[in-house]
């Protein structure tokens, strides 16, 4: 299928809600310990072996998504989310403020707790952890030709993105472009987290698929590196499941530092 039949992120038919209560609420998604439970568990490791550290941590990952921020939250007081779309936005303020029928994200919750060993029963307490941490949203309309990088981003101790850049970015250099950017904003030393689908084309809103760019391995680790960033080591989680909602092969968790 023409990457033309599909939409955009940015499209009006994107919603933050659904997008939310279809991949990443609870355990209902089928690739749910993959999707979700991939990102927590790494992050989870790198704090522990304490190679994940600092105060500022750059969030620029996809949808209004919260689920992975509850095991960064234990270590980064600050973390400024990057958003994309005002309807994101929007969602995402209302999970700050517990708006009724806001998203929920109970299985990271849950995960988290299991992973630092406390009761499941208080998965609530981790949302309202990661709440905390939020310092700030910021929008970066990277559909906006020559757009730069927004004035009020810090420079971070830690980037972490989670399966945005091949949903925001339309062609290869585009993602360069875009990586380029937001590492642009990572201290020197500074750790760089990503997390992506290897050659996924789509995933399912509402029976409506949208575009994600097809990128491979080589592809992004040559990018990666481009960024300035010094890989230190990659994680590939083979899929293990068929799902018509997504259709990437395997996620890779990409570690490194700016040189």
């Amino acid at each position: 299928m023409s990457s033309d039949t599909r939409k955009h992120y940015h499209d009006e038919a994107f919603h933050p809600k659904n997008f939310v209560d279809t991949h990443f609420s609870d355990d209902s998604f089928p690739l749910a310990d993959e999707n979700q439970g991939f990102p927590i568990e790494q992050l989870h490791k790198e704090i522990e072996a304490g190679c994940l550290d600092g105060e500022i941590m750059i969030d620029f990952s996809v949808g209004a998504t919260a689920g992975h921020m509850i095991p960064a939250s234990r270590k980064f007081s600050k973390i400024y989310v990057v958003e994309f779309t005002d309807a994101n936005i929007c969602e995402f303020q209302k999970w700050l403020d517990k708006e009724p029928g806001s998203c929920s994200f109970s299985y990271g919750a849950k995960l988290a707790c299991k992973l630092e060993g406390c009761s499941s029963e208080s998965w609530e307490e981790k949302e309202d952890r990661a709440r905390q941490a939020i310092a700030g949203m910021v929008k970066w309309d990277v559909f906006e030709d020559g757009h730069t990088v927004p004035a009020n981003l810090p420079q971070a101790d830690a980037i972490l993105s989670v399966f945005a850049l091949n949903a925001v970015s339309k062609t290869e250099e585009d993602y360069k472009s875009n990586l380029e950017k937001l590492c642009s904003r990572l201290k020197v030393g500074g750790c760089f987290m990503l997390f992506l689908g290897i050659n996924m084309t789509f995933y399912k809103i509402d029976d409506q698929k949208f575009f994600m760019l097809k990128v491979d391995e080589d592809f992004v680790k040559q990018a990666v590196r481009k960024a300035g960033i010094a890989i230190e080591r990659e994680i590939v989680l083979p899929s293990k499941k068929n799902c018509d909602l997504v259709d990437y092969d395997s996620l890779i968790c990409i570690i490194g530092r700016k040189e």
